[in-house]
């Protein structure tokens, strides 16, 4: 039964349902027009911003059930600027990985290669780009990582072991990203694959958050700043 329990707590925080509830007032807003979501920066980071307000309900809903607090999953700062500077430390590294796995689809699966992220491509002012930094911070910075940390927890003591949770939600996690195509699906894979590493290793959210909305928000501003948008 604590499987069953966990698994079904898994699916309730995994961001299934807080979607499904999310796209529901724009569904009734857009109408025909849903595609909007996707193409205009104020609906998408609308959406994101309701999503995780979502997810952060269930969650907190959950562990409150359980008598467990988010400093339980890593929420806490002891060791802060320890892990205030691996979380920095990683983001070189993420670049690095981008600009790697970038150069592999290009070369190796031209067929799959994704010159830009068409997320960025919807971002036109510099009000639209701040409203797009704060979401993906919220979002991305931190209600992936508050995801990612009780899921990981779950399998760690219910579903199998850390190890297989964070295979599976690296793979879950890549797939969320599919309107980035499979260039961006397997980035985030390796994304979550390291995120995940880092938080098992270190018990703490503040590197994982910290890398995760460092690295989001430089990639927005250096899209702004130097790509041909501008001219």
């Amino acid at each position: 039964m604590d499987r069953f329990q966990a698994l079904f707590e898994v699916l309730l925080v995994s961001g299934l349902i807080s979607s499904i509830l999310a796209a529901l007032p724009f569904s009734f807003l857009l109408g025909k027009n849903a595609g909007l979501l996707l193409r205009d920066v104020r609906f998408l980071s609308m959406f994101l911003l309701l999503e995780s307000g979502i997810t952060f309900l269930l969650l907190k809903v959950v562990l409150k059930a359980h008598g467990e607090t988010l400093r339980g999953l890593g929420w806490r700062w002891d060791r802060w600027r320890f892990n205030l500077g691996l979380g920095l430390a990683l983001v070189p590294l993420l670049f690095l990985i981008n600009a790697a796995v970038s150069l592999v689809f290009r070369v190796y699966l031209p067929q799959y290669y994704t010159e830009r992220n068409p997320l960025m491509e919807i971002i036109h002012t510099p009000q639209q780009l701040a409203l797009f930094i704060f979401a993906a911070l919220i979002a991305g910075g931190f209600k992936e990582e508050l995801q990612r940390a009780f899921i990981l927890n779950k399998f760690r003591r219910f579903l199998g072991g850390a190890a297989a949770g964070l295979i599976l939600w690296s793979l879950a996690f890549g797939a969320g990203h599919y309107v980035q195509g499979v260039q961006g699906v397997f980035l985030a894979s390796v994304y979550g694959l390291l995120f995940g590493i880092v938080y098992l290793m270190s018990g703490s959210l503040v590197a994982p958050i910290v890398a995760h909305g460092a690295y989001d928000t430089l990639a927005l501003l250096g899209y702004w700043l130097f790509s041909d948008h501008l001219k």
